[in-house]
């Protein structure tokens, strides 16, 4: 209208429908190239490392739908005005209607028992951000389109509207179509998004680990499920969450919903829209004591903290499962499968810990005159077993499915030999060893050593337990540790933990140690990445015939360090000296390991007993041996009751408080697998891995693989040079000593002098050249100190090196090709033109 070019375009044979189509497909033409000129940054990103190509795409099928919706509206505006700025600022307004609409409490609740999905465009955006391509979001995008079309031809055709149509002004006609036509759109979008056969079933997971379809796992366990016995699961959730909680806000009603279509009537799912101080509220604290939990909500100008409400409740029967709040960083299908099975199978394996001086459980320190609360630990394996407390006084139970044993290290010699009776006589174990408990350095094996032989120390309080050999204990079950040694490793895929010591050693596939996770095993099989602080390392033990199969591996650019070295003691008490040289060995260590024995025969007794048994019980002896030689084959197959079986890992730390804060948390780019390799190793010792696969299940972390080669090489390189620096200084300071001893042995073979006088002379050499010494040492360990914070800033500039290129990278090609296809073009425009000439000539001629 502005430049009255739409008179000329009205005249043609074209409808209005015709007319507002080839506009809009224009527009959505020119952004759906502005999309496709962006996808040099999948060409980056798939450069320096292996994204997940899936959700790349459905991000970018997301951007292209939630764009031609918002083309739709913004079209409205242009035909409002034709002023370009207030078009502008109207397409803006009508969008960000739209952008921000926030969810509100469900109108539906009573008649669909479920939350109506939001009708802003977040949600049904998120879901493609997440990896699911949903028909219910594309029938949100494309009902938006539709109605902004049909507003769109109604304002074309306003030119042609008569002031009244039977008696009424002909905009209310098209307004209350309009609106009919909203209501319509926007009950059907939430009608699918609601019945379990169409929102649910038509859904693509274009994930590579399809995190968002339940698993053939979680479909047996709800298969198998009695039918007799329904599951009932009541879910309390927010119909608000903070930004950060959507995508779990999303994860758990999407997984109830598959949970109660795949069920029918052996599982029933009932979802509450919980609010503070409401009937479900009261209901979810009265009956199974789910309570708000208070999140940081930074989505408002009035940053703080609100209540939010994610809590599920499983019942069969009397049997009861709850979990309080599902924080961002769980798995949701696991925890609700793990509760399902939990509350529909009354019988759960039971599982000891052993009372030592960790107090896993909790307890009085009358050390620090201090109560510790339980680890989170205990409450994480009560969640699928049955927990016990044993007291390793006496003999331990035999009902015991599993035993798990933290700081064997603090435990006395009959307390050990107790535990090596449970596990001899068949009874798998998990043993945490630690050579440095960063928990609390007194607890190292070291520590305590010193302090039983320290007499100060023996009399500030009540003389400390006589620790057992725990080096001989583990040696008797074939693994050899040093409980004065520690691990570091360089490898850090976090640039913004390189503050960390090397003592904290990340495990990962990036360490360039293919066999840093054991791919044979299933405990460690699918594991991405580990954090230990402070490890030890185990080896098999020299002589003993047992199996040892390493679980975890250290990185080829790694070392030891002895507890000693490690350790500074003061009258202040005991700190950790993080100024010591790292040089690697080239050799990988094992941090934690699986030992197995087949066929270990029962402990004998000692001659002492056996003398004290009369012949009556030998003769019984020698016919139970008799019926053990007849029953040797069927032995051989149905394998012996007492195979010894155990898991060793190196560290305790790497299952304290912290890691399960991160866990549930999920914090950007910090997504640790403790809490999996612990229960999988649990689970694998007592023959349940039913949960592995699903503990499994999670997105792959993905890192900058060629970055991390560089940085490596960098690393690699400042180490060497460090190296350097400290040998050139090694040598200059040996030369120096060397020449000091050469002129003292020049004064003392010199036979003129007497004694005295030699004395005398070699003495104020020995002044003179030490301070020459002196000053010779202060500038080479200058020199030194240079040479290493040169080599540290090099490495550093390669690796801001590295990050701008990458930037340059992802700034130059995306213009590249539109400067290609320009040039193309105007080449061809030019060569047209000269031909159009040259033909204009031949016409004039």
């Amino acid at each position: 209208r502005k430049e009255a070019t739409d008179e000329l375009l009205f005249t043609l044979t074209a409808t209005s429908l015709e007319v507002v189509c080839g506009k809009y497909t224009a527009v959505l033409g020119i952004y759906t190239a502005s999309l496709i000129l962006s996808f040099s940054h999948v060409l980056i990103l798939a450069w320096l490392g292996s994204p997940d190509l899936g959700i790349m795409l459905s991000n970018y099928l997301g951007y292209w739908f939630a764009g031609g919706a918002l083309i739709a509206l913004g079209m409205i505006a242009s035909l409002l005005t034709a002023n370009a700025t207030i078009a502008f600022i109207l397409g803006a307004l009508l969008c960000a209607f739209l952008v921000f609409l926030k969810p509100g409490a469900s109108l539906l609740s009573n008649t669909l028992g479920a939350a109506v999905e939001p009708l802003s465009i977040g949600p049904h955006f998120q879901n493609f951000a997440s990896g699911v391509i949903s028909f219910s979001s594309i029938l949100y995008f494309c009902s938006i389109v539709a109605v902004g079309l049909f507003i769109n031809i109604i304002l074309v055709d306003r030119r042609h509207w008569p002031r009244t149509t039977e008696g009424y002004p002909t905009w209310s006609h098209y307004a209350v179509r309009t609106v009919a036509l909203v209501i319509g759109l926007a009950a059907l979008t939430i009608l699918v998004a609601r019945l379990p056969f169409l929102g649910i079933g038509i859904r693509i997971d274009v994930t590579s680990e399809r995190i968002h379809s339940l698993s053939s796992e979680t479909k047996r366990l709800v298969a198998e499920l009695d039918s007799e016995r329904p599951v009932f699961i009541q879910a309390f959730v927010s119909p608000e969450v903070p930004e950060a909680y959507v995508q779990m806000r999303s994860n758990l009603l999407g997984t109830l919903r598959q949970l109660d279509s795949l069920g029918g009537a052996t599982v029933q799912v009932r979802i509450e829209d919980t609010i503070p101080y409401s009937s479900a509220a009261r209901e979810g604290r009265e009956k199974f004591s789910i309570t708000p939990t208070q999140v940081p909500n930074l989505g408002n100008a009035s940053a703080g903290f609100v209540d939010v409400f994610m809590g599920v409740a499983f019942t069969c029967g009397a049997e009861e499962q709850v979990i309080p709040f599902l924080d961002r960083g769980l798995s949701v299908e696991y925890e609700l499968a793990r509760s399902l099975r939990v509350v529909a199978n009354t019988e759960r394996k039971k599982i000891g810990v052993v009372t030592t001086e960790a107090k896993l459980f909790g307890g009085f320190d009358f050390q620090s005159f201090r109560s510790s609360p339980a680890w989170r630990v205990v409450d994480e394996l009560k969640k699928q077993y049955e927990v016990v407390q044993v007291n390793p006084t006496g003999e331990l139970p035999e009902a015991l499915d599993g035993l798990m044993v933290a700081l064997p290290s603090s435990l006395s010699q009959a307390e050990l030999d107790a535990v090596r009776g449970f596990i001899e006589s068949g009874g798998p174990a998990l043993l945490l060893v630690d050579p440095m408990p960063v928990i609390n350095l007194g607890l190292s094996p070291s520590e305590q050593a010193g302090a039983n032989q320290n007499p100060f120390m023996r009399n500030q309080g009540p003389p400390p337990k006589q620790k057992g050999d725990i080096q001989g204990f583990l040696a008797s079950l074939g693994v050899s540790w040093d409980k004065s040694i520690i691990v570091w490793d360089t490898y850090n895929p976090h640039p913004d933990l390189e503050q960390l010591p090397p003592e904290v050693v990340f495990v990962g596939r990036g360490n360039e140690n293919e066999n840093a996770f054991n791919a044979e095993n299933n405990a460690s099989a699918q594991l991405q990445e580990l954090v230990m602080l402070y490890p030890g390392t185990v080896s098999p033990a020299v002589g003993r015939d047992f199996e040892f199969q390493p679980l975890i591996r250290s990185g080829f650019v790694s070392g030891r360090l002895s507890y000693f070295q490690l350790v500074q003691r003061s009258f202040l008490g005991v700190s950790v000296n993080r100024n010591l040289p790292h040089r690697p060995d080239g050799s990988d260590y094992v941090l934690a390991a699986l030992v197995t024995k087949r066929g270990s025969p029962p402990a004998e007794k000692n001659e002492e007993e056996s003398g004290e048994e009369n012949e009556e019980e030998n003769q019984e002896e020698t016919e139970e041996e008799q019926k053990e030689e007849d029953s040797e084959e069927t032995a051989a197959t149905d394998g012996p009751p007492n195979d010894i079986r155990l898991v060793v890992i190196a560290d305790l730390d790497f299952i304290s408080e912290q890691f399960f804060q991160i866990r549930d948390r999920g914090p950007e780019n910090l997504n640790f697998d403790n809490v999996t390799l612990f229960l999988n190793a649990m689970d694998i010792l007592v023959g349940d891995e039913s949960f592995v696969s699903l503990r499994n299940k999670r997105v792959r972390h993905r890192t900058l693989e060629r970055v991390e080669a560089q940085t490596r090489e960098f690393i690699e390189t400042r180490i060497r040079e460090e190296e350097e620096a400290e040998a050139d200084a090694e040598r200059a300071l040996a030369e120096a000593q060397k020449n000091l001893d050469q002129r003292v042995e020049e004064v003392q073979s010199r036979p003129e002098l007497d004694d005295r006088t030699k004395q005398i002379m070699a003495r104020n050499i020995q002044e003179v050249e030490s301070r020459k010494f002196e000053v010779l040492k202060a500038s080479i360990e200058a020199e030194k100190e240079a040479k290493v914070n040169a080599s540290r800033e090099n490495l550093e500039s390669q690796r801001h090196r590295i990050q701008s290129n990458i930037k340059t990278l992802a700034v130059v090609l995306p213009p590249i090709p539109v400067l290609v296809l320009g040039i193309l073009i105007f080449l061809r425009r030019q060569r047209r033109e000269r031909e159009g000439e040259s033909v204009a000539r031949v016409l004039k001629g």
